[in-house]
């Protein structure tokens, strides 16, 4: 289950964008030994969710460069 806001409810594209990289970061931790793992789920999420997946995954995909920004910098 993903919880798109802890504190708040928003279905911003920024905000799932933000939630689909937590979910990919704690997917990458937890299950080392599947590495398509995620791919899978993305596949799942793009079926399901067609209202704005495009803007949610350009988001998604926005976030993930910021994060390997961060990480490379420290």
């Amino acid at each position: 289950m993903i919880d798109f806001g802890l504190s708040y409810i928003d279905s911003s594209a920024e905000d799932k964008g933000v939630d689909l990289y937590v979910l990919e970061r704690a997917f990458i931790s937890t299950h080392n030994n599947y590495p398509k793992l995620f791919d899978k789920f993305l596949e799942y999420y793009k079926s399901y969710n067609k209202n704005n997946v495009k803007e949610i995954l350009s988001k998604f995909e926005e976030v993930r460069a910021r994060g390997r920004k961060r990480t490379m910098v420290g």
